[in-house]
């Protein structure tokens, strides 16, 4: 800011000028017209020279006083100058004092207005927790009114499904009678057949070479019927059958007539455990929309669920096949992602649910706790979903894509942090099975008819009102049933954790499937037999020793050959030849011999 006063030039002052004086060098001077005598003076008179001194003397006397004004002019003009100066500098300090007085009142104004600011944020704040804590303690008291009536609905149906227990155990204790009564009957008949079968011995005391000798067992032949019941062999090395005479091998590839259908596992026992699975699929849709309605009550819940079900999704769908060290860290990178969400799901209490419901056969012991937390089985439920959706969409394509999201499916389903008093979920995963794919449990069907297609599993598009084509069929069966055999061939000899798919599960539905009446095979039953076998023959070797060669034989060879389904003009369909032609390809891929 300038100031109002300025400076005036600080430059000395023009030299003060001599008035004119009518006289030069003391004598006046005269017009044109006149000459004084002083003209005609001689130079050299001492008047002249007097005179010229004395002008002299008046110049230097002028002089003198003109520097003397001027040099007190120049002092009087340094002293107003430095007034000025003195004057400006004050005007400066006033002027940077107001500057300074005025910013202080600027910061303390809006101090003041930030503290009245945050007075009302506060205050609204406070207003907003309160109307919330409110509300929620209002919710609280509903839930627990809800849980106190589903309390007294559970100890009702709890009540009915104990009457319906006792009943089902009066009913099982005489079925277990008649079962008794009827397999003595059946080892009395076995007996007989087997005396009556017994070779004589020869002249010279020997026995057929088709005869083992009795210190040494011999091998079912390849056409025996595998038994439901009966369990895999332990893991040992094979070792070739021995040679048999052509009449013995034929004897044997001859189904046995006395040998009853379902030799422990009766058609009706199928159908019973099918019809829970079934009903379990049922309960799991209604229960995912009751935890849907209840996580609206909690703030933020079903956001979350909403976030983690995405999630979920999105990490199935990244699994890769492959055994380099880049997609082995990826499918890693996704299962540890699967796995937060699960655990962070567990953590979370309330909403709670029943969890014994959702399971088929309950291994809960006496006086447990049934309650468990309803967002971890909503999101296993829709894990299991997915894990259905990419055996049926990726698998069905990519065979060697199912063995990551086997792989996967087991181990959170094995994972401790989810079993329930001890027992796997998994039954989550198998009702969806039974939904989609029930010839692994024995089910079968006419492809022929609505209803037999029903019962396979067959697809029906409602937007379409009609069955999905053959080929779709048959691509959905061949994906499931590659994915049963990456879940239920699961080696868990170095893990901790038990396994959730035992391998005996795998045995049991190949043995339903070559079980199955002449007369019910369909070409869905090859196909999912070919998807169980392809990819698996080393791990089914593996796993089943010799036992396991003896099961290939008796599905690539003597199932197809007995059991075949012909097509209008007489002619075995594709996927029989499919199966057929296996053994062929296992020779020339794998050297195995079957």
């Amino acid at each position: 800011m300038s100031s109002p006063f300025r400076r005036s030039d600080h430059s000395p002052s023009s030299q003060r000028s001599t008035p004119s004086r009518p006289y030069t060098n003391g004598v006046r001077r005269a017009n044109g017209y006149h000459r004084s005598y002083h003209d005609t003076t001689p130079v050299s008179s001492p008047s002249r020279q007097l005179l010229e001194e004395f002008n002299r003397m008046l110049i230097n006397d002028e002089r003198a006083f003109r520097q003397s004004l001027d040099e007190q002019t120049a002092a009087q003009q340094k002293l107003h100058l430095e007034a000025l100066d003195r004057a400006l500098a004050k005007h400066e300090e006033v002027r940077e004092s107001a500057e300074r007085t005025r910013e202080r009142v600027e910061l303390e104004l809006e101090k003041e207005r930030r503290r009245q600011i945050e007075e009302e944020h506060r205050a609204v704040e406070k207003a907003r927790r309160d109307l919330e804590e409110q509300r929620i303690a209002q919710e609280r008291r509903r839930l627990e009114e809800l849980k106190a009536q589903e309390e007294e609905k559970k100890k009702a149906e709890e009540l009915k499904r104990e009457q319906d227990a006792m009943r089902e155990r009066q009913e099982k204790a005489k079925q277990e009678q008649d079962e008794t009564k009827r397999r003595a009957e059946l080892r009395q008949k076995e007996e007989e057949l087997k005396k009556a079968q017994q070779p004589k011995p020869l002249p010279n005391g020997t026995t057929p070479a088709s005869v083992p000798a009795a210190s040494s067992p011999a091998p079912p032949p390849p056409s025996t019927a595998v038994p439901l019941t009966s369990q895999p062999a332990p893991v040992a090395k094979p070792t070739p059958p021995a040679p048999q005479p052509a009449a013995a091998s034929a004897q044997a590839a001859q189904p046995d007539s006395n040998l009853p259908d379902g030799l422990v596992s009766s058609m009706q026992e199928r159908e019973a455990i099918h019809r829970q699975y079934l009903d379990l699929h049922k309960r799991l849709k209604q229960m995912r929309e009751q935890v849907t309605e209840q996580a609206k009550q909690v703030p933020g819940l079903k956001n979350q669920l909403s976030d983690w079900r995405r999630a979920i999704k999105k990490c199935c769908g990244q699994l890769s096949k492959g055994d380099t060290a880049e997609v082995k860290a990826g499918n890693k990178r996704s299962m540890v992602e699967i796995v937060q969400h699960l655990d962070a799901a567990a953590n979370i209490s309330e909403p709670s649910i029943d969890v014994t419901q959702y399971l088929v056969e309950n291994k809960q012991p006496p006086g447990a706790n049934k309650q468990g937390p309803a967002c971890l089985l909503f999101l296993l439920n829709h894990f299991a979903k997915n894990v259905v959706k990419q055996f049926i969409s990726e698998s069905a394509v990519d065979a060697k894509s199912a063995d990551p999201i086997g792989v996967l499916a087991v181990t959170v389903f094995a994972r401790p942090q989810y079993l329930f008093n001890g027992q796997s979920l998994i039954d989550l995963l198998w009702a969806k099975y039974h939904v989609h794919c029930p010839i692994l449990f024995g089910i079968y069907g006419s492809e022929k008819t609505k209803g037999g297609r029903l019962r396979l599993g067959w697809k029906f598009d409602a937007d379409a009102g009609a069955f999905v084509s053959e080929q779709e069929h048959y691509d959905r069966m061949s994906g499931l049933g590659v994915g049963f055999a990456s879940i239920t061939l699961r080696d868990f000899s170095k893990s901790k954790n038990a396994n959730p798919a035992p391998n005996r599960i795998y045995w049991q539905s190949f043995a339903r499937i070559l079980n199955t009446p002449a007369n019910e095979t369909q070409a869905t039953h090859f196909v999912i037999l070919k998807a169980m076998i392809d990819q698996y023959v080393p791990r089914i070797i593996g796993t089943f020793g010799g036992a396991g060669i003896a099961l290939l034989r008796r599905a690539l060879i003597d199932f197809p050959n007995a059991k075949g389904p012909q097509d209008d003009k007489g002619r075995k369909l594709p996927a029989v030849t499919a199966v057929q032609a296996m053994p062929t390809v296992l020779q020339r891929d794998l050297s195995l011999s079957l």
